[in-house]
């Protein structure tokens, strides 16, 4: 008798425990247009890319460069392979080559000390505007799921399904947006 009373208390419960539990209530949110409509953000990226512009700028004109040297090189090479040129021409067009290919590898070593620069700008803009405000935008999302209830929230991008109304996208965008 006492055997079944204990099975009988633990299956209550048991099943009391299976009732009481909270269902989790799920939303989704678009991270991208979050981040699109986040003003301060887009403010953030503009600077980011203003930063790194002229540095873009100067890597252009080192390329323009590096390809003007490649054609002159061709050409000096063309030469001092023809056959119908004089010894000096070609003995010339040799010392030519050989001078543009220094030209050609110190210049390929300052492009890419000025790519590292460009990389270095592109994460010290992202380190010191964008995260902070990837961060305000993550706390405005847990915001909006503690004044809606939600227990989890997933990016709408890693979503196979879900319905619109579970979206809170908008609610986040006007958030972030109504702090600035």
């Amino acid at each position: 008798m006492k055997k079944l009373t204990t099975v009988f208390l633990a299956s209550v419960f048991v099943a009391v425990g299976l009732f009481a539990q909270k269902t989790p209530v799920v939303a989704t949110v678009n991270v991208q247009r979050v981040l699109n409509d986040y003003t301060a953000f887009q403010a953030a990226v503009e600077k980011v890319k203003g930063s790194v512009a002229p540095v873009e700028e100067e890597m252009k004109k080192m390329q323009d460069n590096l390809q003007s040297i490649v054609a002159s090189g061709r050409e000096a090479e063309a030469m001092a392979k023809n056959p119908a040129a004089s010894d000096e021409a070609r003995e010339e067009a040799e010392a030519k080559v050989a001078e543009l290919q220094g030209q050609l590898q110190v210049e390929q070593g300052k492009l890419q000390q000025f790519r590292q620069q460009a990389q270095q700008l592109a994460q010290q803009g992202q380190q010191e505007d964008l995260a902070p405000l990837q961060e305000k935008a993550l706390a405005a999302v847990k915001t909006v799921a503690a004044d809606k209830g939600i227990d989890l929230v997933l990016p709408l991008n890693t979503v196979i399904y879900g319905d619109d109304a579970l979206e809170i996208t908008d609610s986040v965008i006007a958030v972030l947006n109504a702090a600035e």
